[in-house]
């Protein structure tokens, strides 16, 4: 089953959460990355219950959290360490010290929580292991072989410090080696019964660690919490974090859209240039976020966990592969319905779905898929600019251009600020015609359009 990190080329949009989800820990990114999505309300519910108290967390605790962000930065794998441990091998210096410096933050990030009252975190005291490795109580996080461990190893190094004797040094100094051996592998025993909390410990920071970036990342993009729905799939003002980024970094703004889907194909129209793509984007984006556990963005969701998600966009790299658009398309297609029909919950968007082939023959493939979406019960959309399609299904169109009664000068430059991507129902099969006023906004040669028209 694919994982986070197989979405992140995948998922349009994806790459740009994960360079701004604020993981801390190696350890807590590689969790994300190996995140598998959820189809489970239960756990979701819970996931999104823990996300909103950190939150909380977040808002009412501003030094505690960057005394834990700090802590996070400093968290370590130490998971094959741990494994060493368990198997009672006798871990090294490096070790040793890989263990105490965790013990050490694990206990300040157990106290740091504590004094903040927060109730998703269960650590085990590791005040012991601690004490086992920081004999003389200095709580730094550096390690070696302290001769308290050992009474004979303080007496040999006093001799090796004031002999001049060269060979007398290495025969003492060999004496202390064998010692601190006996040392090592006495700590390792002492150490072994703690592995399992050890281990636990490491586990619920990473997962802290994630949370933490979760919440923080809802808070900064103002993502919501999505409700989880048996039926449908609805959002109000769902948006594309990257694409609204770079529109403010021009100046403009990025118009939300509503829309409410159910298990049945929904159709969408629109000239080009009117957001449907980035619509269909915007849903798949979504609808993994949803099942990664993390908010979405949007003002507000209610959303039906998927066994599959299908998002069908025109693929650049097809023709690498040997294989016409059309050919990727129909391969796609087919996986869809071959997914519908083994009756898995499946999410369908297809972008201007038989584009490449002729209009006749497009309009019966466009037709022909509504059908098949519409009696597998298939939560679907489907972009479309043919006209005719007759397939019983819910249509919406794209608002479009709204340019009429403008003085100002209308360019490429500024036509989206006059493009309304609201999208409306409708119950026309016939779809809008503006690709000629789009031409003549970019100055499309007269005569090209007057034959045009």
């Amino acid at each position: 089953m694919k994982q986070f990190k197989h979405f992140i080329t995948e998922v349009s949009g994806m790459q740009y959460v994960y360079d701004n989800v604020k993981v801390c820990s190696t350890l807590g990114k590689s969790l994300l990355l190996h995140q598998l999505p959820c189809t489970k309300p239960e756990l979701l519910r819970e996931e999104f219950d823990k996300t909103e108290r950190h939150i909380q967390f977040l808002r009412n605790y501003p030094s505690a959290v960057m005394n834990l962000v700090g802590a996070l930065h400093t968290v370590n794998d130490i998971r094959q360490t741990i494994l060493n441990l368990r198997f009672l091998r006798v871990l090294d210096d490096i070790e040793l010290f890989e263990i105490k410096k965790f013990a050490l933050n694990s206990q300040y990030i157990l106290r740091l929580m504590q004094e903040s009252n927060y109730e998703d975190l269960h650590l085990y005291d590791l005040s012991k292991v601690v004490q086992t490795l920081d004999p003389e109580g200095s709580r730094i996080a550096h390690f070696y072989i302290y001769s308290v461990y050992d009474e004979r190893l303080a007496e040999l190094r006093k001799q090796i410090q004031s002999t001049d004797d060269a060979e007398r040094r290495e025969e003492l100094t060999y004496q202390a080696m064998q010692i601190e051996d006996e040392v090592r592998q006495k700590l390792t025993e002492l150490l072994h019964p703690y592995w399992k909390n050890i281990e636990d410990n490491l586990r619920q920071i990473a997962e802290l660690d994630l949370l933490n970036a979760k919440a923080q990342l809802a808070e900064e993009w103002h993502l919501c919490r999505p409700a989880i729905s048996e039926t449908r799939t609805y959002y109000k003002g769902l948006f594309q974090p990257e694409v609204k980024h770079l529109l403010q970094e021009r100046g403009e703004e990025f118009q939300p859209v509503t829309i409410e889907l159910h298990q049945e194909p929904t159709l969408i129209t629109g000239a080009n240039m009117s957001g449907k793509t980035v619509v269909l984007k915007s849903l798949c984006l979504a609808q993994y976020l949803f099942q990664f556990g993390f908010f979405v963005p949007a003002e507000e969701a209610e959303i039906l966990p998927m066994d599959e998600v299908f998002c069908i966009i025109e693929d650049a790299q097809s023709e690498k592969h040997g294989l016409s658009s059309f050919a990727v398309e129909v391969l796609n297609i087919n996986r869809i319905i071959e997914s519908a029909k083994s009756e898995r919950r499946v999410l369908a968007l297809v972008d201007e779905l038989a584009r490449t082939t002729n209009p006749e023959e497009g309009k019966r493939i466009v037709n022909a898929f509504v059908l098949m979406m519409q009696k597998y019960a298939v939560m679907s959309v489907v972009t479309t600019h043919y006209g005719g399609v007759a397939a019983k299904c819910r249509r919406l169109r794209v608002t479009g251009l709204r340019i009429d009664g403008v003085t100002g000068n209308i360019t490429p430059g500024n036509l989206s600020r006059y493009m309304d991507y609201t999208l409306v129902e409708t119950t026309s099969d016939e779809v809008p015609e503006e690709a000629l006023r789009i031409a003549e906004i970019f100055n499309a040669d007269q005569e090209f359009l007057e034959l045009a028209r």
